[in-house]
């Protein structure tokens, strides 16, 4: 299968800059054997469990693997793996290989330890799929399973086996009918899952608006959201149209399409991937640990990329909130005098001496712009005219003194003002910056090795050089970074919305 980067530019020449990506493909096709049984590893367990579901009013069945080496001394993540229309909770291990996946990823250190629970998706009283599958009350059975999932089935897992409880330790994903529930109740219950996959979501995928109804609050809680679909599935539309929509909304996911078909062959190749990028940074205690606990980078943002005022990193006001603004965006206002926010790694370059905003408001004040604390270094000072409404926005102006490097940013305000954006401009904006992690001046093999090492575990980056790792800027440095950073090293240059 071919290997893919969708919405992501990754420019390298002597320079190596990348705007924040929203989508991504990881990987060509696994390895040869890499579903195969080897009898030289470890393995793990596989049972049958019966718990009572308080949703159906009878007693249900699912399929559980335990990791090689499980112990109740540990506490293990949880991924909930489910099944098409056709199927039940028999039909992964029946048709998927899952057992002997999972078995050659802890052989290679490639998976953190987790425990996957393989239920039977069609909550009803007779829940065998038998008679006519795609009849209403059994597709309605398939949505009814999301009370089962919470109420009944991951308290009775929690229960029983050594498992974290936090959502960060949770995850979701299915084929088929399984994979839009996947994403369906993934996205729906965030209290309870971080990361979600749907492999070949079919028809009961609800509509992109309605799955993706609060963009904000999906980027702030989702850690990994993957969708995959075979080109010659009848269903890639369905799974293209969501890809589609989250990349219009600027919502990060994993995208993957190959050549491939509604089967099994191309099932294996995503829940080979997927359990890959999931629970890279949870803190559940393991016993032979794959690639280390992601470690929090500031995210480095552009000054010269506009800056969506509600995504501040702090804030010390009484009353400044997250508005709505023109055309559907958001933005910040209620704000009093005295009060400030604060956007951190806030990137100049090599120098930026203006500053524009889009404001609203009835009222004139001022922005004042300091760095790295309220009371610091003043580099402008932004008179906001009237501009005859708060929903009436427009773009004001001051300059700045000339500016450089990485620096916290402090707008302290003086009066109330409505902001949706801002931005920087003028000067050189452009530096050797992410990816040069041996500060060198260039992007290369060698980079790509440290990062590596640091992945790995063999040797781990630290201050600048552990900054300049997170090539996506989503706060982690994790397997996503390394295979941006080899993308770039192999010259594959893509469109990204962003720019």
């Amino acid at each position: 299968m071919q290997k893919r980067i969708v919405s992501l530019v990754l420019a390298l020449a002597c320079f190596f800059t990348l705007a924040k990506a929203t989508t991504v493909t990881t990987s060509a096709a696994p390895p040869s054997g890499f579903d195969q049984y080897r009898s030289n590893i470890p393995h793990g367990k596989v049972e049958e469990i019966t718990y009572y579901s308080t949703t159906t009013k009878t007693n249900r069945k699912a399929t559980v693997y335990t990791p090689p080496g499980y112990t109740t001394s540990q506490k293990y993540n949880v991924l909930y793996l489910l099944h098409g229309i056709g199927g039940d909770h028999q039909e992964w291990l029946n048709g998927g290989s899952p057992q002997n996946i999972l078995d050659n990823l802890y052989a290679e250190n490639k998976i953190a330890p987790m425990i996957v629970v393989m239920p039977n998706g069609r909550a009803m009283a007779d829940d065998r799929p038998i008679g006519d599958i795609y009849s209403p009350e059994k597709q309605a059975a398939f949505n009814n399973f999301q009370y089962d999932l919470i109420n009944d089935l991951i308290p009775y897992i929690e229960s029983k086996y050594s498992v974290a409880k936090d959502r960060e330790n949770r995850a979701i994903a299915g084929l088929s009918m399984g994979g839009g529930q996947a994403l369906n109740f993934g996205l729906k219950y965030m209290d309870y899952f971080a990361y979600t996959g749907g492999f070949s979501p079919a028809p009961n995928t609800q509509s992109p608006s309605a799955l993706v109804s609060n963009p904000s609050l999906i980027r702030e809680k989702m850690k990994v959201i993957y969708i995959s679909c075979g080109e010659q599935d009848s269903l890639f539309s369905i799974a293209k149209g969501v890809h589609d929509y989250m990349t219009q909304v600027n919502v990060p996911h994993v995208w993957y399409q190959a050549p491939g078909n509604h089967d099994f062959v191309f099932w294996k190749d995503s829940l080979y991937q997927y359990v890959q990028l999931i629970f890279k940074n949870t803190t559940t205690p393991t016993a032979t640990p794959t690639i280390p606990t992601n470690t929090p980078v500031p995210t480095i943002k552009s000054a010269f990329d506009k800056i969506e005022a509600e995504n501040f990193d702090s804030k010390n006001a009484r009353e400044l909130s997250i508005i709505d603004t023109v055309n559907g965006g958001k933005g910040i206002g209620y704000i009093n005098n005295g009060d400030y926010a604060v956007y951190k790694s806030v990137d100049f370059k090599n120098g930026a001496n203006s500053f524009k905003a889009l404001v609203a408001s009835s009222l004139t004040s001022t922005v004042e712009l300091r760095l790295n604390s309220p009371t610091g270094t003043l580099i402008g000072k932004l008179s906001i005219s009237a501009t005859g409404g708060w929903n009436n926005y427009e773009e004001q102006t001051c300059t700045i003194s000339n500016v450089t490097g990485v620096n916290d940013l402090y707008l302290v305000f003086s009066g109330p003002v409505n902001i949706d954006w801002f931005k920087f401009d003028g000067g050189t904006n452009t530096t050797i910056g992410l990816g040069d992690l041996d500060g060198d001046g260039y992007v290369t093999s060698v980079d790509l090795a440290l990062l590596k090492r640091h992945l790995l575990g063999m040797g781990y980056l630290t201050g600048e050089s552990l900054a300049k790792a997170d090539v996506n800027r989503d706060g982690d440095v994790n397997s996503l970074d390394f295979a941006y950073l080899k993308a770039a090293i192999l010259g594959i240059i893509v469109d990204s919305p962003d720019l």
